[in-house]
């Protein structure tokens, strides 16, 4: 009888293993992300969480490098025929992937798998820079970082500033009084345009370029180089030269972030996501704060930072579902705490906001509170963040011109001047590419 049965119990096992590894292949899919330390030990942890809940899927969490290294590579392996399923791009990449004609739409991809997706849970900060026109979402929401004020305490009382800067008045006489007392850091800088004129501007209400700073349209031209941003560079030139903010490069740890939190300079504006390195480093007694404005405005709510999902086209149909169970995994108030707690990045949805409220203030960073009540003021046409093309490039344009200026080879005015001229090339190249692209087709 055994061995009668022996053949057909072969036949059986031989035949379930060869339809297992297509299943295996069918629901398993790569996730491109671009973190690095503690950010990408908690997203391989949330990796490894949806891998155990859901036994039929299974996804592998590839780290690609910085985020303009992660969106080169997805762009040339898409190009290839070698792309990932889902992409982590950060937020100025989004003009270019959604013109792309490369992605699979998240609501397309929710409605077509059977998900719901309220997109009006996400919080509204967080909606107007990732919405379209219609109100849907091409992508998921991922990290999303805003920029704070980190103070060191003790330096801070022994120089006999009391409170922490609310305008950036007060930060002026607060960069004084620290250099009075002898400290050789007041504030430290990396002197990128993301802080220093796209948050800048938004928490000021100010415009960046027309069009409300490209989230109308592909006509937008940066218009910038006047107003608000010129009166800053001002103050940001005279506290270079005064030694009252020190570029990052002129630190022992020769990073703005670990510069603060090793306790060598004495303030820092930083985005929510840093909160990760200066609490693991332990050595700074740290307050939190709003970003500053100037004392005779209006402020207004702040903009994000930081990246969202992208599914891209081409994958085996089947893996698609697999996708889908993934991106409502992430979407979870639990793994958006999770990430959140861990790192200083925001939590996305009202639903996450409500379960952060009821955590002790001992759990939940300063960075995030704080961060999240600045995103929550009101806001107006130009505090939505920037939607335009070639992001990337005009940010190295910037740092090059204003570089120049802190070198003493032309003014800030000129620097400024050239910077929107420069710019306004990148955007009338970015519209000739895309004017007669056809409309996003949104099947896989």
């Amino acid at each position: 009888m055994m061995l009668r049965a022996a053949p057909w119990i072969a036949w059986m096992l031989s035949a379930c293993i060869a339809v297992l590894p297509a299943i295996t292949r069918a629901s398993a899919f790569d996730f491109w992300y671009a973190h690095g330390g503690i950010y990408a030990q908690t997203i391989d942890e949330l990796c490894a969480g949806f891998n155990q809940a859901h036994p039929q899927d299974h996804v592998r969490c590839l780290p690609q490098g910085t985020y303009e290294q992660t969106l080169r590579k997805a762009v040339a392996a898409y190009r290839a025929g070698r792309q990932p399923a889902v992409v982590e791009i950060y937020d100025v990449g989004t003009a270019d992937m959604m013109r792309s004609g490369a992605i699979y739409p998240v609501d397309a991809l929710m409605q077509d798998t059977g998900h719901a997706s309220d997109d009006t849970d996400y919080l509204d900060s967080i909606r107007r820079f990732y919405a379209m026109e219609n109100g849907h979402l091409l992508s998921q929401p991922f990290s999303a970082s805003t920029l704070v004020l980190y103070a060191n305490r003790r330096k801070l009382a022994a120089a006999g500033v009391t409170r922490l800067p609310q305008t950036w008045e007060d930060f002026d006489q607060a960069l004084q009084a620290l250099k009075t007392h002898g400290e050789n850091c007041p504030a430290v800088a990396d002197y990128t345009p993301w802080k220093m004129l796209e948050q800048i501007n938004a928490v000021q209400g100010a415009p960046i370029a027309s069009a409300a700073n490209g989230h109308d349209g592909l006509q937008a031209r940066y218009v910038f180089a006047h107003g608000i941003h010129r009166r800053y560079m001002h103050d940001v030139a005279r506290w270079h030269a005064q030694g009252l903010l020190l570029p990052a490069i002129l630190t022992h740890a020769n990073d703005q972030t670990l510069a603060f939190a090793d306790g060598e300079c004495a303030m820092v504006i930083d985005a929510t996501g840093a909160y990760a390195i200066v609490a693991k480093a332990g050595i700074v007694d740290t307050e939190i704060g709003s970003l500053p404005v100037y004392a005779d405005t209006t402020r207004y709510g702040n903009t994000i930072g930081g990246s969202s999902l992208w599914v891209f086209k081409g994958q085996d149909p089947s893996v698609y579902p697999a996708v889908a169970r993934f991106l409502a995994y992430l979407r979870e108030p639990k793994q958006q705490l999770l990430f959140a707690t861990r790192t200083g990045y925001l939590p996305l949805t009202h639903a996450a906001e409500k379960a952060l409220a009821s955590m002790p203030t001992t759990t939940a960073p300063d960075a995030i509170r704080v961060g999240l009540a600045s995103m929550e003021l009101p806001g107006n046409t130009y505090n939505a963040g920037v939607r335009l093309g070639f992001v990337a490039l005009f940010r190295l344009i910037w740092q090059e011109e204003v570089q120049r200026a802190l070198g003493g080879k032309e003014s800030m005015d000129v620097a400024l001047d050239h910077v929107q001229a420069r710019g306004n090339q990148l955007l009338e190249r970015f519209e000739a590419t895309y004017r007669a692209a056809k409309p996003m087709d949104n099947a896989p």
